[in-house]
């Protein structure tokens, strides 16, 4: 849940730190105090898009923080697969300056803000009017159904798509192999021609480094055998006026050999002259064996040269490597093949594409089956909720119609339709114009599918909306059922929806000095029942209202502790 939220120059906010608890949450205030603000910097800090304009005026940054406590196991997947470090708490902090650079962080680690709103999603959900777009869309009702009944679906669904990836794969390699008048005869000559001189090369992998070798010893050939020459007539051939490193070595241990009996200790002065002379022996074979195989060769640097500027031509059109370009050549060299033998293999594949067909045939019709049931399952439970929340006399049915084309979902069109008046025939969502009918029908919605969700924390934004009496009481208890088992918010000016808070905020607005402060605060009990005596009675608050005020702040908590989830 919400644990605190921290926020720097964000609008009319200059600075503010408020800590939430669980439970049943209301935030109310007058008109234009900034409650939609404080909506807005959680929906900022959460991902959403950003305009520079909610940057304080005269500031060169905003900055919003919000601490979460860890409760769902969806949440620590998406955090272990992003590697960031969890144990109790998720902080997520998000910082944008004039300048249009943003930095958003989870737990200390920088992330894209595309991650930030998949990590967020498992957090909290704000239910407001853009939500109520998403439920309102009937091209979003099969997901609604389909999330409903997950358990029961999912396995027929995976089955369904599995297939159809592969008629979609087999299809476009259909395609492909057909390809577009002359265009099919052009790609195989010229990939004939690409087969053809990357094989008439005979390019060998390792080639390439066995040639920058023999072109270094051919083109330094005089160098190396001056060199070699001189170290092997210093170390073994001499001349006659000056021995060789090896002869005079030789007659050194000769000589030293002599004194061993009457000199003991120039033994092992001898054990190693004789290690050094047997090793410069070594190496003077190396050396001979080196010199007699270094020659200069024209000819053969030529056409080292050569095929090396032909190896770095085929790298600029084939690969970085001799490697890349023999895998290249294997590459097309198969797709030269099918082409060749296009008319077969699309027949072959038809054969498929008509067998894979059939069994999505089937797969489909029983996952529309499937969801009719859910479907029948859905429309109770929510009818039930619209009967709570006053809506009663309304029929709520969840079409399913099996359509003859395949999509990724099915073959099933999916619409929510209702009637909230007897007579009236039923109709999509959308084409529900009343303001307090379009509430309590998402807030009936909601209630049934937050709690598939697992998300601990909902915000309830706009919930009010064309409501009064009756109705506003009993859509405050149904929000203060969902409080039971998730942290709930709610921005209203209704006291029936006030009065049944577990924790009630007060937002103000205050002009200091010629600038606009928006303020937070939790209010006491003897605040709270002033807040809702004012929601009574407007701008007059009265000893009546206030007496009113209590009445309905007791008859809450009564409902309270008879309200069972």
């Amino acid at each position: 849940m919400l644990l605190q939220l921290n926020i720097r120059n964000f609008a009319l906010i200059e600075s503010l730190t408020i800590s939430f608890e669980k439970g049943f949450n209301v935030l109310s205030g007058e008109t234009g105090a900034g409650k939609s603000i404080l909506i807005d910097a959680i929906n900022y800090v959460l991902g959403s898009k950003f305009s520079k304009d909610l940057i304080r005026t005269g500031e060169n940054k905003t900055f919003v923080e919000a601490i979460f406590s860890l409760e769902n196991s969806r949440t620590i997947e998406i955090l272990k697969e992003q590697d960031i470090e969890c144990d109790d708490l998720v902080i997520i902090s998000r910082e944008t300056f004039q300048s249009g650079k943003s930095i958003a962080k989870v737990n200390g680690k920088s992330i894209l803000v595309s991650v930030l709103k998949i990590i967020s999603s498992t957090l909290l959900d704000i239910h407001g009017q853009h939500e109520n777009q998403n439920l309102l869309s009937s091209e979003n009702h099969i997901h609604y159904l389909d999330y409903y009944g997950e358990e029961i679906l999912k396995v027929l669904l995976d089955t369904y798509r599995e297939k159809y990836y592969r008629l979609s794969d087999i299809e476009n390699k259909i395609c492909d192999l057909l390809g577009k008048d002359g265009e099919k005869e052009k790609l195989i000559d010229f990939f004939k021609y690409q087969i053809d001189e990357i094989s008439s090369a005979n390019l060998k992998e390792n080639e390439e480094q066995d040639l920058e070798e023999k072109y270094k010893i051919l083109s330094n050939a005089e160098k190396i055998n001056n060199t070699l020459n001189s170290c092997y007539k210093h170390l073994h051939s001499g001349d006659e006026n000056v021995l060789s490193i090896y002869d005079g070595l030789a007659t050194v241990i000769r000589e030293i050999s002599a004194l061993e009996e009457a000199f003991p200790r120039v033994k092992e002065i001898k054990s190693s002259l004789e290690e050094a002379y047997y090793n410069i022996e070594g190496s003077i074979d190396q050396i001979r064996s080196i010199k007699e195989n270094v020659y200069y060769d024209e000819k053969e640097l030529e056409y080292i040269n050569s095929r090396i500027f032909q190896i770095n031509s085929y790298k600029k059109k084939y690969g970085k490597t001799i490697k890349n370009i023999l895998e290249y050549r294997d590459k097309i060299k198969l797709q030269y093949e099918e082409m060749i033998n296009s008319n077969q293999i699309v027949e072959k594949l038809k054969k498929e594409k008509f067998k894979l067909i059939e069994e999505l045939r089937i797969e489909g019709e029983k996952i529309h089956e499937e969801r009719c049931r859910i479907a029948e399952k859905l429309e109770v439970k929510i009818k039930n909720e619209l009967n709570f929340v006053g809506l009663e006399k309304s029929i709520f049915k969840v079409g399913v119609d099996l359509e003859d084309k395949f999509t990724l979902n099915g073959l099933d069109k999916v619409q929510f339709c209702i009637s909230t008046n007897p007579g009236e025939p039923l109709k999509s969502l959308e084409k529900v114009v009343s303001g307090g009918e379009l509430s309590r029908i998402m807030l009936a919605l909601k209630t049934v599918f937050v709690d598939k969700d697992q998300i601990p924390s909902v915000i309830f934004d706009e919930i009010d909306t064309g409501i009064s009496g009756r109705i506003a009481q009993c859509v405050a208890e149904k929000m203060y059922t969902i409080s039971k088992n998730h942290q709930v918010f709610c921005v209203t000016h209704l006291p029936q929806i006030a009065c049944i808070s577990d924790m009630h905020y007060w937002v103000s607005k205050e002009v200091k000095d010629n600038k606009t402060y928006t303020k937070v605060r939790k209010m006491d009990e003897k605040e709270k029942e002033y807040e809702i005596a004012r929601m009574i009675g407007g701008s007059e608050v009265t000893k009546l209202t206030l007496e009113h005020a209590k009445e309905l702040i007791e008859l809450a908590n009564s409902k309270k502790n008879g309200i069972k989830v």
